[in-house]
């Protein structure tokens, strides 16, 4: 009889226990970081050239490297509609852009991101004035606000623009871009 007893006791204990594991598999740390993570980001932008000028502290020797600065505006599947503020340096001598950096402010949250990419040179076609970026341009989330606090990630950027030099002409310039978002 007191064997009975035991083993209904240990069925009922392997039982609570197999119920208890069940009720508690709720989304593991690892998924959630998942879930936080957005593989599939990409987007596109169109900005404008607002200033140029020296910034020798930030780009070298002037007249050979001067700064740039742009305002536009895209939209991203990361968080929908955005303003873009961006500025780098450029070499006027090789094309070289570097020191890129913007922000992208989503109009829904108000949430930014910061993004830095690495140097490229500028393919130049003279006969239409279309400056484009020859290989994919490396670029990485540098953090944000908001929602986007602590933001990393990385992309792929193509830039495809009129060379005001030129042709004189000031048009906007277009980005897109394809990568990974990863939220702390």
């Amino acid at each position: 009889m007191r064997l009975i007893k035991l083993t209904f006791m240990a069925i009922a204990i392997v039982g609570l226990t197999s119920l208890v594991s069940y009720s508690n598999t709720g989304t593991s740390k690892a998924a959630m970081m998942e879930q936080r993570t957005n593989s599939d980001w990409k987007g596109t932008e169109s900005f404008s050239l607002t200033s140029a000028g020296p910034n020798v502290a930030r780009c070298g020797a002037f007249p050979e490297n001067i700064e740039l600065t742009f305002s536009g505006s895209g939209i991203d599947t990361e968080g929908g509609l955005f303003n873009v503020n961006a500025s780098a340096c450029t070499n006027t001598t090789t094309n070289e852009i570097f020191d890129l950096k913007a922000t992208d402010t989503y109009l829904q949250s108000g949430d930014q991101v910061f993004i830095e990419a690495d140097s490229f040179v500028q393919v130049i076609n003279p006969a239409n004035c279309v400056a484009t970026n020859s290989h994919a341009v490396m670029g990485r989330v540098a953090g944000g606000t908001g929602g986007h606090a602590g933001a990393t990630g990385h992309a792929r950027f193509h830039f495809a623009n009129n060379l005001t030099p030129c042709n004189g002409q000031n048009a906007p310039a277009h980005v897109w871009f394809e990568g990974v978002a990863m939220l702390p």
